[in-house]
């Protein structure tokens, strides 16, 4: 047996030393030890292994934040299109046979679940998985904690984004904040180290940082300040968001010399501090100013059983549709793994500091997409909520006659040399309606002709800068920008396009983004007509004009 244990680890000159027998016999050793190993995660293309899954439980909440949803709450899915329990279980294995290692519950809020404690039990029993944690609002969760600890429940978050009752109530929109602390002080009890989490808002909470920071001195938490993202609902305004390097330098004024910057571990989404002789620390996530994308091995599953490879990306694949039409581990692997090969290198959509408007609102955790945001150092406003108005007031009597028209009502091409050459930009949307097979194939990228939305956005920029090829009496322009956005509604099996147009003229691009809107929906067809010809193509309109004589914003 010596022999043979030494031949597993020999290199391959050196085989030829030992009979044939005793190569068969390494050989089987060499591939038992690596069924033994540990199993491969999933790989992205930059190269990232993903071996952390977030699950979120539920949509429905029992708190109404001012930075989570709207105070009516939202819209909820019927309960038969959300993962029932023994599809979770069946996922949880399947990812933990990939690598997976670590798993968080999220929603909604988690402790809703009345099988909670059963649904931790078993994720718990998992081969594979060495951690169950769970992020929750800890209004009930002292009711729970005992049982879930015996469960198997090995990390706690908590959020918490005042330490003031009238304010906690002010932001959460309900009166729990005795509960919630007292959730707190016995989930000390049970773990070495419980985490809270607060959402800091300028003129809501950021004047009791130091307040927080306070607790580290004699508590053993861990606070974690989170930057305020902004998504369709949450009442996001620019002036209302305060940036890491903000909250820090409150911090250092304060304690000066005695903050020690702690070592962050590889895959840590929190910069870590403490205050030199305090039992705790605390942190900072950093989504907006500085984003932690190249070490993210996260991968999260919505709970109507979506999954997403990035949290402020649109892209969903179905698992839950998947696993009840029957399909394997195997395919679910593969389906799994196509959609980990088209996870970007940074927010999914992030541009410059931008982030795109998300399709819809979402009191889903894992299904948080970030709407248009600039960071801009707090030094302008932005609302996420605009009225769009017209500029200008059209005079009917002159701009209700044809300008492609001559004295004689014969058709003329309009001169515009007289017109001052300014920077116009114009945009224009549209919506394709596709079938479910054809949404899902996109979603999945499975379409035999290939990416269809890369190709369509290829197609919308070589259409725009052949309008005047088309168009019988438009200008050849020089245009200096042609971008187009698309927006899949995975739900209603429809995609929508704003296309943008802009140059530095002395005419406007109106014809352009129509152009490029409407030929990026025909090659969305094009590509997918094999599938299912059954699409519809509508709502082709423009949205807004500006750098001209007048201003035009669609209602």
């Amino acid at each position: 047996m010596k022999k043979i244990k030494t031949l597993i680890n020999e290199p391959t000159k050196t085989l030829r030393l030992y009979t044939k027998e005793e190569k068969l016999i390494a050989i089987r050793k060499r591939i038992e030890n690596v069924e033994k190993s540990a199993p491969t995660p999933f790989f992205d293309m930059y190269m990232r292994p993903h071996n952390y899954l977030r699950i979120s439980l539920t949509e429905k909440c029992n708190f109404r934040c001012l930075y989570c949803m709207p105070a009516e709450g939202i819209p909820l899915k019927p309960s038969e299109k959300m993962l029932k329990n023994e599809e979770i279980f069946r996922l949880v294995k399947l990812f933990a046979k990939n690598g997976v290692d670590k798993v968080r519950l999220t929603g909604g809020e988690p402790t809703i679940r009345k099988d909670l404690v059963d649904i931790v039990d078993e994720i718990s029993k998992t081969d594979g998985i060495k951690q169950v944690g769970l992020t929750t609002n800890g209004l009930i969760l002292h009711r729970l904690l005992p049982n879930l600890v015996n469960a198997g429940l090995t990390k706690i978050n908590i959020s918490i984004d005042s330490l003031n009752r009238e304010k906690f109530a002010k932001m959460t929109r309900r009166d729990g904040f005795e509960k919630v602390w007292r959730s707190i002080t016995m989930a000390q009890d049970y773990f070495p180290k419980v985490k809270l989490n607060v959402v800091v808002l300028r003129n809501q909470n950021d004047n009791e940082i130091l307040d927080f920071i306070k607790l580290t001195e004699t508590q053993n938490l861990d606070i974690r300040f989170i930057e305020f993202m902004p998504f369709g609902g949450n009442e996001f305004k620019n002036s209302n968001f305060v940036g890491y390097n903000e909250m820090l330098s409150k911090i250092i004024e304060k304690y000066g010399n005695a903050i020690e910057k702690l070592d962050d571990s590889k895959n840590d989404t929190t910069k870590a501090y403490k205050i030199r002789g305090s039992v705790g620390q605390f942190g900072f996530i950093t989504s907006m100013s500085n984003h932690f994308c190249n070490t993210c091995n996260r991968l999260r599953i919505t709970a109507d059983g979506n999954l997403k490879v990035c949290l402020h990306g649109n892209s969903e694949v179905s698992l839950r549709d998947r696993i009840r039409n029957g399909d394997s581990d195997e395919d679910l692997e593969s389906v799994i793994q196509s959609a980990v090969n088209r996870k970007k290198a940074k927010h999914a959509e992030f541009r410059n500091g931008q982030f795109t408007k998300p399709p819809k609102s979402s009191n889903d955790f894992n299904r948080r997409v970030t709407t248009q945001f600039q960071y801009l150092h707090n030094k302008s406003t932005h609302s996420n909520s605009i009225r769009l108005i017209h500029t200008s007031h059209l005079n009917l009597d002159n701009n209700s006659k044809l300008t492609h028209v001559n004295a004689n009502g014969e058709a003329c091409q309009v001169d515009v040399s007289h017109k001052p050459q300014t920077i116009r930009t114009a945009k224009a949307c549209g919506t394709i309606y596709l079938t479910p097979e054809i949404s899902r194939s996109i979603s999945e990228n499975t379409v035999k002709k290939g990416d269809v939305l890369t190709v369509a956005k290829i197609a919308g920029i070589l259409g725009a800068k052949q309008v005047p090829n088309i168009i019988p009496l438009c200008h050849p322009i020089q245009l200096d920008l042609v971008d187009l956005k698309f927006d899949h509604d995975l739900e209603n099996h429809k995609i929508t396009v704003i296309s943008t147009a802009k140059c530095n003229g002395n005419t406007g691009v109106e014809m352009e983004a129509l152009m490029a809107c409407t030929m990026s929906l025909l090659t969305i067809y094009d590509m997918c007509k094999a599938i299912c010809p059954k699409m519809t193509i509508g709502e082709i309109k423009l949205i807004h004009k500006s750098g001209g004589k007048s201003t035009y914003q669609a209602d």
